[in-house]
């Protein structure tokens, strides 16, 4: 791995659509990508609001940002 791969940034934050959905199967990490999507764009003062539609989602568990 050379550095230039660690500080890539995905097309989707660079210029994100208006509403962004993470889908997939059980386990794939939708809610870990969402949480570390938003802290990205909340860092770069884009207004943010992440809902999950999982009746037992953990987002508590993710969202501690300040």
């Amino acid at each position: 791995m050379n550095d230039s791969s660690l500080t890539r940034v995905p097309q989707f934050l660079v210029e994100p659509t208006r509403f962004l959905f993470f889908t997939g199967k059980g386990g794939v990490g939708k809610t870990s990508i969402a949480c570390a999507a938003a802290l990205s764009l909340a860092d770069r003062g884009k207004s943010i609001l992440l809902v999950s539609t999982d009746p037992a989602s953990n987002l508590d568990e993710y969202w501690t940002y300040p």
